[in-house]
Parts: structure tokens; C-alpha cells; sequence
């Protein structure tokens, strides 16, 4: 016992035991104490994801990603001058599908129909053709080559009877020329009274009256033949024009050339060769036929409208003629 107490005393007292007691213990604590982890993953259960703002909804797994593996941020080809950025949608535009041209009549889309003249575009611009009194059609010939052409028509007309008629036209000029020289002031009663024995004489009644029934019969002839073989008289094939159907600029036929070849020389027929009231009226009828392409939009006169025509430039034709690829 002695020798018990004495370790024992010895143990309390060295001065090691009091430092080596606690280390011992905190030691003996770290090892039964378990470290805290994560609970553990599996592949099967995914990890929480932020949720996302009200009103969008969470994109599909794309198939063409591995599993594990994230949409990229960004492309690394730069963006395209004049097309939308990666990763947003194209704006909708009616009538056009997404990738491709816009689509007419197709269902659930607004069809588009071709313009014509005078009509409104879907683009909010006019087409051409727009506003046919401020631009006319170039196709048509202009007032003053048809005006043109119709002086040298008529310089034929007139020049053919002449040389029929010639004999009996010059008697009376030579009459004519006679009153004019022995009376200065054909406003004096005595050169009034010989230029109405003149023009009262049977003779010469008759000299005129056949003339000017030659010069309408070969009008008539002239306007009906030439249009219907060529399109055209001869002045206006000189200055380069065409007689065509006013629908489809189409060549036209001989009743359409008798048609608007009455109706052309119908009025200067009846001024010159009828009294009065009757010359009025085609006096009349005369100007508003001559001065109608100043207010119709496609050049027509009045003998255009009634026979369905138009007078179009020849050139315009073979541009036509060139452009439509040939059957052969």
C-alpha cells in the first residue's frame, strides 16, 4: 500500500501528467466525433435549379448535348450585317414564312395579287402607271406625232383627186384669179357679186361637189385599207406608229378599221359637203374628235373610243416582240 500511494502521489505531482490529460481527451473526441458531408447525388435525381420568372417557361433539353453538358452563352461566329442575332426569332412579317419567300394564297396568310395600272401596291408604294393623268403610258404615241402624221395623210388624200380633177380646178382658180386682180377690195359689191357668180355657177358646182366626193371616197378607203394590212397609214409608219386594240394591244382587224375609219372622216365630210344646220354639227364633232387626246389619258380620240383602239409607238412593239422567247 505503501508503495501504491506513492506512485500515486508521485503521478499527481509530476508535472507532465496535468499537460498530457487534456490532449488525450480532445484526441479521443476528434476520433469518435464524425465529420458532417453533403448528402449524397446520384445521376438520377438532378439538382435544384433556380426557379424562373413568372410567365417564362424552362427550355427542352436539347438532343444534340451530352448529358451534363450546357447550352452555349453564345456562338463564336460573329453576327450578320442585316439579319437577326443567334438565338432570337425572326419579326413576323403577313404573308411570309419563317426561312422561305412569302407565300400567296396559302391558308392563314394575307394574299397578295399582282398591281396593275392605276393600282395601289402592298408595299405603300404606287406601282406603275399610278396617277394616268399626271404620267401617261410611254407605250402611247404622243398628240403631236398623231397630228403629224395625220398632215401627211391628208397631203395625200387631198393630191391624189387633183390630178383627176385637174382641167376643171384650174378654170376655176384662173376665175378666181381674175376677180382678184380687177378687184383690189374683195369686200366691194362688185367682187362679191362675181365670186358668188363663181361659186353659183353649175359647172363649177359640180367640179367641186365630185372632188370633194373623191377626196372622202379615197379617205375612207385610205384609212380602212392601210390599217387593216398594215396597222398603219403611211404617215404613220414615216413617224413610227401603230393602230392596236386598246385591251391587249392586239393587231386589228378590218371591221375594227372600217369602224374607226367612218367615224374619222364622217365629220369633215358632213362640214364641208352640207348646209347648214348640218355643217355645224360637224364642225362640232369634229374639234371634240380632234381635241379629245387632250383630256383622255390614253391619247384616244373620239373615233379611237367608238372602234376600241389605241395608237401605240412601234418601238415599244418589237421591245414587246423581243422580249416574248419564240415558239421555233
Amino acid at each position: 500500500m505503501t508503495q501504491q500511494g506513492e506512485t500515486t502521489g508521485r503521478d499527481q505531482d509530476s508535472p507532465g501528467a496535468g499537460m498530457l490529460a487534456p490532449d488525450a481527451g480532445s484526441a479521443a473526441a476528434d476520433v469518435q466525433r464524425p465529420e458532417p458531408s453533403s448528402p449524397p447525388t446520384s445521376p438520377s435525381q438532378p439538382a435544384e435549379q433556380a426557379p424562373l420568372p413568372a410567365g417564362q417557361d424552362r427550355p427542352l433539353p436539347s438532343p444534340y448535348l451530352q448529358a451534363g453538358e450546357s447550352v452555349p452563352e453564345a456562338y463564336l461566329a460573329p453576327p450578320q450585317p442585316g439579319k437577326p442575332p443567334y438565338g432570337s426569332l425572326p419579326s413576323y412579317e403577313p404573308g411570309r414564312r419563317l426561312g422561305g419567300p412569302a407565300q400567296f394564297g396559302q391558308t392563314g396568310y394575307r394574299q397578295q395579287t399582282p398591281t396593275g395600272y392605276g393600282q395601289q401596291g402592298t408595299g405603300g408604294r404606287p406601282t406603275l402607271g399610278t396617277g394616268a393623268r399626271s404620267k401617261r403610258d410611254p407605250a402611247l404615241a404622243a398628240l403631236w406625232e398623231r397630228l403629224a402624221a395625220s398632215i401627211l395623210d391628208w397631203i395625200i388624200i387631198l393630191a391624189v383627186p387633183v390630178g383627176i380633177f385637174i382641167s376643171p380646178l384650174l378654170r376655176i382658180w384662173r376665175e378666181l384669179e381674175a376677180v382678184a386682180s380687177s378687184s383690189p377690195d374683195l369686200s366691194s359689191p362688185a367682187a362679191q357679186a362675181a365670186l358668188n357668180g363663181i361659186t353659183r355657177d353649175p359647172a363649177n358646182l359640180s367640179t367641186l361637189l365630185h372632188y370633194w366626193l373623191a377626196v372622202f371616197a379615197l379617205a375612207l378607203a385610205y384609212y380602212w385599207i392601210l390599217h387593216t394590212i398594215w396597222g398603219a397609214t403611211v404617215g404613220k409608219r414615216a413617224l413610227g406608229m401603230r393602230v392596236v386594240s386598246a385591251t391587249d394591244r392586239s393587231r386589228i382587224g378590218a371591221r375594227v378599221a372600217a369602224i374607226r375609219a367612218v367615224a374619222f372622216v364622217l365629220a369633215p365630210a358632213v362640214f364641208i359637203m352640207l348646209g347648214s344646220p348640218l355643217n355645224l354639227i360637224g364642225g362640232i364633232l369634229w374639234i371634240v374628235d380632234s381635241g379629245l387626246p387632250l383630256f383622255d389619258p390614253r391619247v384616244q380620240c373620239l373615233h379611237d373610243k367608238l372602234a376600241g383602239t389605241v395608237v401605240v409607238r412601234q418601238r415599244w412593239l418589237d421591245q414587246q416582240r423581243a422580249r416574248t422567247p419564240s415558239p421555233w
